[in-house]
Formats: C-alpha cells, structure tokens, sequence
C-alpha cells in the first residue's frame, strides 16, 4: 500500500477534524437547550482506513472518551495519487484498495486528544507516542475519511428505503405501520445500555411507533429492537431523505433493518402418489438431530412414533393440520431423505422445536413468529436445548446437529455478518454443536432476452446470465452467512426419475447443476458458499409465448 505523507494527510483530514469538532459544539448547544444537565454529548465516529491495522481496537481503548465498537468491511474504492498498490517488479498497479471502517464512541474531550495526536504526528511522524498508542500512527498514515456515523450509514446496506418504496407500489395506503429491527450499539457498560435502550424507546415512542421485543446478546455483542413505526415515517424517509426520521439521527443507533419474518406458501403441486414409505414404527433412543421449524404433524405415516415435539410457546394450540405443511416435510426430508427413493430412515427419534404460526391472513401459509426477534428467538431455543431456562434442565442435550431451513428473507449478505450468523458461529462453538443452514431461496421471476427463447439451450445460457447478473440480488440470506455453520445450496436434481414435462414448460437448468432458485455467495469477505450443495428437487419453467407475427415476447421464468 502506497500512502501519503504528513504534510498530504494533514491537507486533506484537518478540515474533517474541524467538522468533528464543530458536530459535538453542535450537539452540545442542543443538549443544554433541551436538558440543561447534559452537555457532554457522545458520538459515533468513523475511521476510515486504507487496508486494515491489527490490534487497532485495543488503542482506541487505551484514550479516555473512545470505546471501540465495531470493524465494518469497508468499500472497495479505485485508487488515487494518495492511496494505491504497489508491486515490487511494476510498481503501481490499478488494484483497488480495499478499505476498513472502525467505529468508537467518543466524546469532545476524546476527539480533542485524537486531534493533539494527529498535530504531533504531523510535526513528526517518527516522534515515540505514549504506551498503546503507536497503533495511531499507522491509522493516521492510512485515515482516508474520519466523520460522524449518520443517518445514511444506518440504512445504506439494509435494504430499508428499498423495501419500504416496494411496500408503498404494492400496498399503499392499505397498511398503517412498518416493523423495523433497530440494531444498537452494543456498549460494554450495563448501564450505559440501559440508558441507551430507553432514549432509543422514547424515540420510538414519540414518534408514535411501539416497541414489540427487546433483546442482549453479550456474547456476540447484540443489542436489538423490534419496533412497530406510523406509516408516515415511510413516507417522509422516501420523500425527505434519511435525517428528516429522528430514529435514524440517534447516535445510540447501529442500523435499522426492515423486519419480514420468512413466510412459506403451501405446497403447489400434488404430493408424489408413489412413494414408498416404511412401515409406522416408534423409535427409541436420544435424539442426535433438532429441527427448529414450523409445527409438523406428528400423526403422519412418514413422521408417527419418530418425533420428540417440545412446543413450550403453546404453538400448537392454533396451529390446524392444515397449516402444518413446512414442519412436516422437513421433518420427513430430515428422517427418510428423499421419498422417491430408497433410503434407510433415521433410528432416533427428531426433536422439533416450533417457531414459526400459521399467516394471519394468508391461508396455508407459515411464518416465524412475527413478534420476535429471530435472534433472540434462535438463541433461547438453543440456550433451552443444551442448558435449559427458568430452572428446568436441558431438554435435548444428546442433541448435537440442528437444522435451520428457514431465513431473514428481507436481508440478503452484505459486508457485515447478520447478527443471527455471529449467533450460529458462537454456539456452534460454545456447544459444539453443527448447524446445517439453507442458503435460501429466491422465488422471483427470471426474465431473458426474446432472441433467447427460440430453444432450450439457448435459453439454458441466458437463464445462466440472467442469474449471474442478478448475483448482489440473490445473495446468501442469513443465518447462511455463518462461518461455523454448514450452508447448503440445492441442486437441481431429485429421485423422481424421468418426468413428462408438458409443452407449456420448460426444463431449463442443467441436471445436478446448482438450481436457478438457490442463493449464491459469495459469504464474508468472498468466503466460498454455500458450503455444499445438494439434492434440491427441480424446477420447471413456463414456457415463454410468441405471439403471432413472430414478434417474440421477453422470457419470463417462473
């Protein structure tokens, strides 16, 4: 990496300081304005950096006012006079320069004394800094941008503003309120959280919006809550931009997220009628496995005898038979794999853990429960099946694999880890546990040129296009961002043998290839995922009309 010296670095960052300090005066006027005993206002503030400095965490710590609170994957940004790569035979080279986004809380005092540190080092880089703080000189040699978190960077990669423009174009007016996860920043003083938690409620709540579910999480550092917001801060947001929602203005606030628990539709086509299942049996034994999906039932032929269900929410108190369509083939895929084909079923019996209900409008269809967290949800579930709650033992402990095929569909990988996947890494871990995680589906159309349709091949290679171009679209959903978790994609492939596929479809996706309605990766930091893929069952297609004259229509797949 290629840097700027001091003089550079002082041209271009000591304007940015000056804006800093200008923020907190700001900040500090409107607190003795509103509430005269407090004038020592904390912000969030941004390090930018060029590449990444180890161990940097541990000086920022070391200032008074500064609190580490998080490391971002930054952007990857084209490289400059400033800041580029070299190589020691062509020297400068067009590489991007991948970024690093540390963020601390700090107060004016601290933002002072960061300020004193950069003036020394101006005066003389090679001038020795107190103990734990020579880290701040490789920062100060790489700070490419240093300025205030703000409304922007709440919602930049969460697909909010997105998500809400879709919910106006296809509902409009006929909804009331929007749920959001408001992320906080997870500060290490109990009592600073608690003092943060309720200023972000009063918010909330000020602006008309109610408070549904709270959740810590310390282990993965997870402050969260589930808010319920008027309508009209949809519409200011989109028509007014970020800062005119006070939510997104408040400085003890990560990231808002839209909040759309994962729903699955009933089945579409009729069950295979050939199948051949074995005989109802019970089976004895410790469960190994645990599946934590919809409500299954457990009278089936293929399920009866071979289920520990634990339903300590009361789920199945309204939960019809006729609802019950995910949990049971879950459960049935889980126990005898494939029913088209031969296989020895499991010789334990499955513990199943519900969290998800039945849709309150959409009959036949299943949502997880649509006043939780999820990761608070997950989290008691498997805290209740290796430790136990309110006094009571574990309740599965031999269990030692978990399935997990359902997903956060509103938010796609980004480059920060879903707080539900640092929760899968740090069980895993903590408990030895495997978690087998689908990658997720996307169930959209795929829409392909006119020119493409004329046969199966060649509309084979535009499907393949189409789905590569849509790459950022069709990412991992989380919890299948977990490093420490199996993430599975699906094939399209099945045990079903050779099918009739009628001349209104289309078989278009290669055998055993990965299916054109799995998620892609890359994971973190272009982690390879999913992990593995497998037998996934096929999709057909419709088969695109030409209308008469010849004049072909664009190929829409669904």
């Amino acid at each position: 990496m290629s840097k700027p010296n001091a003089g550079r670095q002082g041209e271009r960052l000591t304007p940015q300081f000056g804006e800093l300090t200008a923020a907190f005066d700001a900040e500090r006027a409107r607190l003795s304005a509103d509430t005269p005993d407090e004038v020592d206002p904390a912000l969030v503030v941004v390090f930018d950096l060029a590449g990444s400095i180890k161990d940097f965490r541990n000086a920022i710590d070391q200032i008074d006012g500064l609190e580490f609170l998080s490391e971002l994957i930054g952007d990857r940004s084209d490289p400059d006079d400033d800041f580029h790569m070299t190589e020691s035979e062509s020297g400068r080279t067009d590489k991007p320069v991948q970024h690093s986004l540390y963020l601390m809380m700090s107060n004016a005092k601290a933002i002072d004394e960061l300020l004193r540190l950069f003036n020394a080092w101006q005066a003389d880089p090679s001038a020795k800094f107190a103990h734990g703080l020579g880290k701040f000189k490789n920062a100060f040699q790489q700070l490419t941008a240093i300025r205030r978190w703000g409304p922007e960077d709440r919602i930049r990669e969460t697909g909010l503003r997105e998500q809400w423009q879709e919910k106006l174009d296809v509902v409009g007016q006929s909804v009331s309120t929007v749920m959001v996860e408001v992320e906080l920043w997870y500060r290490r003083d109990a009592a600073k959280r608690t003092t943060a938690q309720a200023h972000v409620e009063q918010v909330i709540s000020d602006s008309g919006g109610r408070v549904l579910d709270r959740s810590q999480i310390g282990e993965i550092s997870y402050h969260a809550l589930l808010a319920e917001l008027p309508i009209q801060q949809v519409h200011s947001l989109l028509a007014d931009g970020a800062a005119s929602i006070r939510l997104l203005t408040t400085d003890e606030v990560m990231f808002v997220n839209p909040f759309t628990p994962m729903s699955v539709a009933p089945p579409t086509t009729e069950p295979v009628s050939e199948v051949r299942l074995p005989p109802g049996e019970r089976t004895d034994g410790l469960p190994r496995v645990a599946l934590l999906d919809g409500l299954p039932f457990p009278n089936h032929d293929a399920l009866a005898g071979r289920l520990v269900v634990d339903d300590p929410d009361g789920l199945g108190e309204n939960y019809p038979l006729a609802a019950r369509h995910h949990g049971t083939a879950m459960a049935s895929l889980i126990i005898h794999g494939d029913l088209s084909a031969d296989g020895e079923p499991l010789d334990r019996p499955l513990y199943v853990r519900p969290i998800m209900r039945p849709h309150e409008f959409m009959a036949g269809h299943e949502q997880i429960l649509p006043d939780r967290l999820l990761t608070d949800l997950l989290h008691r579930a498997v805290k209740r099946i290796v430790e136990g709650e309110a006094g009571r033992g574990p309740v599965a402990p031999s269990v030692r694999i978990i399935n997990l095929s359902i997903g956060a569909q509103a938010r796609a990988l980004v480059r920060r880890m879903s707080p539900v996947g640092r929760l899968l890494d740090w069980l895993a871990h903590s408990y030895n546990l495997l978690f087998i995680v689908s990658a997720g589906n996307h169930l959209g159309p795929l829409t392909i040129p006119a020119d493409a349709i004329s046969t199966a091949d060649s509309a084979r290679s535009a499907v393949l296009r189409s789905v590569y171009d849509a790459a950022l679209l069709r990412g991992i959903l989380p919890p299948g961002d977990a490093l420490n978790a199996l993430t599975i994609g699906a094939t399209h492939s099945d045990g079903l043998g050779d099918i009739d596929v009628p001349d209104t479809a289309w078989d278009i996706t290669h055998q055993d290839g990965p299916a054109h309605y799995g998620a892609t990766g890359p994971g973190v930091d272009r982690s390879v995922k999913p992990d593995l893929h497998h037998i996934g069952g096929r999709a057909l297609y419709a088969r695109p009309v030409t209308p008469p004259g010849g004049q072909a229509l664009p190929g829409r797949l669904r």
